[in-house]
């Protein structure tokens, strides 16, 4: 005899405001996760435009008539840093904000049925742990950290040298413009403006800290192992 007794599901379903309030939360995660995704499209593309640039400034000063272009390379430089380090804020906003949402969603569920984070901090960078700039302050690099390690060391290679043709090149050029006199006092103030100001952002990360407050405030949840 067959039996017409209903097989009766081992757990209730959520309520209705439940399921809103998830449906929310996936909503705001894939949000984060594209953002994310075009932020760091948006620095990678950054590199390769200023890597192409930076050789057409290059072949440009070795000319007689745009031997001058060599002057705007280190400011170039520096400004490239600079708009790179905006995109990285952005990029570690949409983690920090995905990551909240995510440990929100595993609470719900009591598992994790989402790992992104978990992984990201393996592969990346833990949000917790001591770095700078995405880097962590340790000796085994992951090569995220080895590349941007990388970008650095490159961007002040080009700077010094940049900085050397200009200083041979000055004598010359201050009898046919002579403010160029003061190159080197708008270098010396313009790297260390944005030095200062970079070193203190990614150094004591107090905006980054901010958001993270601010998040496990509203959801109830910590960035521990993060």
């Amino acid at each position: 005899m067959s039996s017409n007794v209903v097989q009766m599901p081992t757990s209730e379903p959520p309520p209705p405001d439940a399921e809103a309030h998830l449906g929310i939360l996936h909503n705001q995660l894939e949000r984060m996760r594209a953002m994310h995704y075009k932020y760091s499209e948006l620095f990678y593309n950054l590199i390769t435009l200023a890597f192409v640039m930076l050789i057409l400034m290059a072949a440009a000063s070795l000319t007689d008539t745009l031997r001058a272009t060599v002057l705007l390379i280190p400011f170039f430089t520096i400004w490239v840093g600079l708009q790179s380090a905006y995109y990285l804020s952005y990029t570690i906003f949409a983690r920090v904000y995905a990551t909240g949402i995510e440990k929100t969603i595993n609470l719900a569920h009591s598992r994790d049925v989402l790992i992104a984070h978990r992984i990201e901090a393996a592969y990346l960078f833990p949000l917790r742990a001591n770095q700078f700039a995405g880097v962590p302050l340790r000796f085994g690099q992951t090569l995220i950290g080895f590349l941007t390690l990388h970008f650095w060391l490159t961007g002040a290679t080009v700077i010094v040298l940049a900085a050397y043709r200009a200083w041979q090149l000055l004598p010359q050029l201050a009898q046919e413009f002579p403010p160029v006199r003061y190159y080197f006092v708008a270098l010396a103030a313009w790297s260390l403006v944005h030095l200062v100001y970079l070193v203190w952002y990614f150094g004591t990360r107090r905006y980054e800290h901010q958001i993270m407050g601010i998040v496990a405030e509203a959801f109830g949840m910590n960035y521990e192992k993060s």
